[in-house]
């Protein structure tokens, strides 16, 4: 295990990289209003230089949320993106609101290239496989292997446990180092946290 950490929010506060200023913060969430269609959090994790780029690493993040966030309006509550960067490509999940569900799972893998936006954003099967009813989860669990095959999924516990998996086409430079992100969908969205928890396992050891 290289990386071990119960990202509260004031451990956010003291070590994030970047935290986008339509953010607001309680001893018990971090909460990110409206007004940001970029990145709105990025957290160091592993330093350049640190990693060789064949290095076998997983990653496993566990997002805690408020679900008292209003739910009833498509693109104005949580409809988030999180994942891992290098800096250049980014590989991750996208969350959405539990009035979506109908149409889109409530979560599944996306891919694109980091930056102030999240751009030429591939979504990996983001069929659903659940009925529209269910309600939103207060828990999100997130596993990215980066070896070959680069693969992940998302787990959520309701409805007897939801599984999605995706397989990734760009591959992360661990050389150049390694950065948990957070990306809103539009200016529209809104999303509180009461913590992220990481932890990055070297699987050859």
């Amino acid at each position: 295990m290289i990386f071990k950490e119960k990202m509260t929010p004031s451990w956010l506060k003291a070590h994030a990289s970047y935290i986008d200023s339509s953010h607001s913060i309680a001893s018990d969430q971090i909460t990110f209003n409206r007004g940001s269609s970029s990145v709105i959090l990025k957290v160091p994790l592993v330093s350049a230089g640190v990693l060789s780029d064949e290095s076998p690493l997983t990653v496993e993040i566990t997002v805690d949320n408020d679900v008292s966030i209003d739910q009833s309006a498509a693109d104005h509550g949580f409809d988030i993106r999180f994942g891992l960067s290098d800096g250049t490509n980014f590989v991750g999940f996208k969350t959405v609101e539990q009035i979506k569900y109908n149409k889109r799972a409530p979560c599944f893998g996306i891919e694109g290239s980091a930056g102030e936006k999240l751009t030429g954003i591939r979504r990996i099967d983001e069929k659903v496989h659940l009925a529209g009813n269910m309600s939103f989860p207060d828990q999100f669990a997130f596993s990215l292997t980066l070896e070959r095959p680069r693969w992940g999924w998302c787990f959520i516990a309701h409805e007897g446990g939801y599984t999605k998996t995706a397989d990734y086409s760009k591959r992360l430079k661990l050389s150049q180092g390694l950065t948990f992100e957070v990306y809103a969908g539009n200016k529209k969205e809104r999303v509180s946290i009461k913590y992220v928890k990481v932890i990055i396992i070297k699987t050859d050891v």
